[in-house]
């Protein structure tokens, strides 16, 4: 959306400057420490080392990352662009002043309702934004933590995640240690007790890099219009699998090697000796890392859920003198418009667009609906709704993963170089003893590059787990249904008839029978902001619906005030109509006078003989015009 500048601004500052001096301090400490490989590239290549090459690829690669780092920093340091469009609206926004806006949200699929579930929620008093959870793990974590259900939808993906984490980690040490009995018992062979439970390690170790790698990319704050499946694994099948798949290697490798034993114990030793222990200790170490600086946040988000469902309703039937079309113009236009927040355009969600069906040439029907919402304003309580100590822990543990990951990712390169030289200097690798000790070097670069995607992932997922929880604002406005129909019937009223009035008012009087219903609740919503252009763009989630009658009952005062004020007759309210009409009456009574002199007495009349005769010859025409010409014979 584009930036709306207004001096009257909506008060929302920068949420992200605590995770920028982190994510800054992390940056400027990557490129730091990149800058002194870079230093000994030069003395390294001069002499014919590989470790010149792996010291500039290494300054290089730290120093992007640090820059990629402290840009991210810097960006959510910088001045928070907030104009007056934003945050998103709830669904398709009708206000003609707002189509360009509203344009663009529905290009970005940033409305997470439309105007039926909004009709719905209100009525219905609930709320469509409470899904129930998709997939087998999702039901499970919601069983636990029935709260997770009325959650916006970033935060019970992340839980929902995170459990899923957790269990995919405690289902795969069960099937190891299942792999580990049938192997142990013989089961699967000999052979198989050499080679299996390293090959099933490693693939176990495989598997849980991939498991976090997934979930750190399902982590974030975009698409999240609605909830995702989380199913996990299928127990059964992986215990089948954990049970088969050593049998059947083991069969293999019997019928490969026999009974060759020494070649499957030099495979062992030679290529499966690194530290696959080690790697998943790591792992286990990082889990905890990230479930303890995640969970906190979690439970006290948790702490703060208000599922309200609640309405405030009027409902009457109204007979005043007044055209139907009145009734919803006052509404739109002057009651709900005194409500703006800052004087920013209401959200119309459903325009009126009255429907008159005309019956007969004097009466006829009604029918009009509107949706509306206030501007949102940022909670009173948003600032400190949400914060807490735990969000700066998580940021920090999550900058901590980083540079570990950094650390171990520096030391994979370092002895994988030093591999390479190893292998290149030995002249003779024959030698047993010279071929395991470049092997050693091997599987020690094997056990720092596991360890620098075990804390690089678990960086990226604590990063982003941080961001949701700075992210999120809570927004409050007055969401409002209105449904007015009824009946109207057109007569006339005349005032001024009398023969001496000089002046005339004739009025067609419209008679409605108004039957309004108002549904009005005060909802408070929630969106996950981010940094940069579209920083409040994305989809906002409606978390809770109070009732507020206080508010209801000053609406429906003000409609009452302006349909008891109408006017039905027209007058003169003009002071210079008023002296013309003065004047024209003067001159009639002047007439009046020099006619009753120049009659006779015995043809003079009172002022009411004068009025009988006018009504009585306005409603005879027939003998009125037979005065007439008796008159014109005379």
């Amino acid at each position: 959306m584009p930036y709306d500048f207004g001096s009257a601004t909506l008060g929302i500052k920068n949420p992200f400057k605590p995770e920028g001096r982190f994510r800054v301090i992390t940056g400027a400490i990557l490129i730091g420490a990149g800058i002194f490989p870079l230093m000994n590239v030069a003395s390294a290549l001069q002499q014919g080392s590989v470790l010149g090459y792996i010291y500039a690829v290494l300054g290089f690669i730290l120093i992007a990352d640090g820059s990629r780092h402290l840009g991210h920093g810097l960006l959510q340091l910088f001045r928070y662009f907030v104009g007056r469009s934003v945050p998103s609206s709830l669904a398709y926004n009708h206000a003609p002043s707002e189509r360009d806006v509203a344009a663009q949200e529905k290009e970005k699929n940033a409305l997470l309702y439309d105007q039926q579930d909004l009709f719905s929620m209100l009525m219905g008093r609930k709320n469509v934004t409470f899904a129930e959870p998709v997939g087998w793990m999702a039901r499970l974590l919601h069983s636990i933590s029935p709260n997770l259900t009325f959650l916006p939808y970033p935060i019970r993906h992340l839980a929902q995640e995170m459990g899923s984490l957790v269990i995919n980690f405690v289902a795969g040490l069960v099937l190891f240690a299942v792999v580990w009995f049938v192997v142990s018992t013989g089961l699967a062979g000999k052979v198989a007790q050499q080679i299996t439970l390293p090959v099933m390690a490693l693939v176990l170790l495989i598997f849980f890099i991939i498991t976090w790698r997934n979930t750190a990319n399902r982590i974030h704050n975009e698409g999240n219009q609605s909830l995702h499946s989380t199913g996990g694994l299928s127990f059964g099948i992986l215990l089948a699998l954990s049970i088969l798949v050593p049998m059947v290697t083991g069969f293999l490798f019997d019928r490969i090697f026999g009974t060759e034993l020494e070649t499957v114990v030099a495979i062992k030793e030679n290529l499966l000796t690194f530290s696959v222990w080690s790697n998943l200790a790591l792992l286990l170490g990082a889990c905890v890392l990230v479930v303890v600086g995640i969970t906190p946040n979690l439970y006290t988000r948790l702490k703060k859920v208000t599922p309200k469902t609640e309405v405030s309703e009027y409902r009457d039937n109204l007979q005043e003198s007044i055209h139907p079309n009145e009734v919803f113009i006052n509404v739109e236009n002057i009651i709900l418009t005194n409500r703006r927040y800052k004087e920013i355009p209401n959200r119309i969600y459903q325009n009126y667009d009255p429907k008159l069906k005309i019956e007969a040439a004097d009466k006829g029907g009604f029918f009009g609906e509107l949706i509306i919402e206030t501007q949102p304003a940022l909670a009173a309580d948003s600032d400190q709704c949400y914060k807490n100590s735990f969000r700066y822990f998580t940021t920090l543990l999550a900058q901590l993963c980083v540079l570990t990951g950094f650390a171990f990712f520096a030391m994979f390169l370092l002895k994988l170089g030093a591999a390479i030289e190893y292998f290149q200097t030995q002249n003779n690798l024959n030698q047993m003893s010279q071929f395991a000790a470049g092997i050693s070097i091997v599987n020690a670069a094997k056990f720092y590059f596991f360890g620098w995607l075990t804390f690089y992932l678990a960086g990226r997922i604590l990063n982003r787990a941080s961001h949701l929880f700075w992210g999120e604002m809570q927004f409050s406005s007055l969401l409002m249904f209105m449904k007015t129909e009824g009946t109207f019937t057109e007569s006339k009223v005349s005032t001024g008839m009398s023969i001496h009035d000089s002046t005339r008012s004739e009025n067609t009087v419209v008679r409605s029978s108004i039957t309004p219903w108002i549904i009005l609740s005060r909802i408070s919503s929630s969106i996950f902001a981010t940094s940069g252009r579209a920083n409040l763009e994305s989809p906002r989630f409606i978390m809770s619906m109070s009732r507020d009658d206080v508010e209801l009952d000053k609406i429906v005062a003000e409609l009452k005030a302006f349909l008891k004020g109408r006017e039905s007759i027209a007058s003169i309210t003009s002071e210079a109509d008023l002296r013309n009409a003065s004047t024209i009456h003067q001159v009639n009574q002047q007439t009046r006078a020099l006619e009753n002199d120049s009659s006779s007495a015995s043809e003079k009349l009172t002022t009411r003989d004068e009025e009988r005769a006018a009504g009585y010859l306005r409603n005879n025409p027939d003998k009125s015009e037979e005065n007439a010409e008796r008159k014109n014979e005379q």
